[in-house]
């Protein structure tokens, strides 16, 4: 008998589909959905933050953050700050965490601010084929300029860690455009 999400009575545990095309299991969904909420709540106290959410509510996939661009002395009007977190990440076929260089994390994330100006930039843990060993810095003045992908080093070992690391990278940078 069918629970109107495709899923039988008696049969395996749904499991959502997750924006790379894979599955995951409410494991995952339950674990990154914690760490983000710890994210949510750091964010909360960084000075620049407006306000933070997790999206969906109850559920998270990603935080969003209203930020203030005159904390960095950015003439923007309006800032904002993404973050994703895949604690147990899939990887194409052929890429693998042997392919990791310059962190030990073994989680996937994203941690990227954009400007009402254009201009945006970010620390990601990928794969991504224009960079080796997955962890980058990249950048773009406008969404009509192409990235620029920098490597970047992480010391952290924790979510929380990761996001001040990288908070205080973007920081850095944005201070001196």
């Amino acid at each position: 008998m069918s629970d109107g999400t495709g899923a039988y009575a008696g049969a395996l545990t749904h499991r959502p589909w997750r924006a790379d095309g894979g599955r995951e299991s409410s494991q995952d969904v339950g674990k990154r959905h914690r760490i983000l909420r710890s994210l949510r709540d750091e964010l909360e106290r960084y000075p620049c933050v407006v306000h933070a959410r997790g999206v969906p509510e109850g559920r998270y996939a990603e935080i969003e953050a209203e930020l203030e661009p005159t904390y960095f002395g950015r003439e923007s009007t309006q800032a904002s700050l993404r973050v994703t977190w895949q604690p147990n990440p899939r990887f194409p076929p052929g890429v693998s965490l042997d392919d990791r260089v310059r962190t030990d994390l073994t989680s996937n994330f994203t941690i990227h601010y954009h400007e009402s100006s254009g201009f945006e930039c970010g620390v990601h843990l990928e794969a991504n084929p224009h960079v080796e060993g997955h962890l980058h810095y990249q950048e773009r003045a406008s969404s009509d300029n192409a990235y620029t992908y920098e490597e970047v080093r992480l010391d952290a070992r924790s979510p929380v860690g990761v996001l001040w690391e990288v908070l205080e990278t973007i920081s850095d940078r944005l201070e001196s455009h």
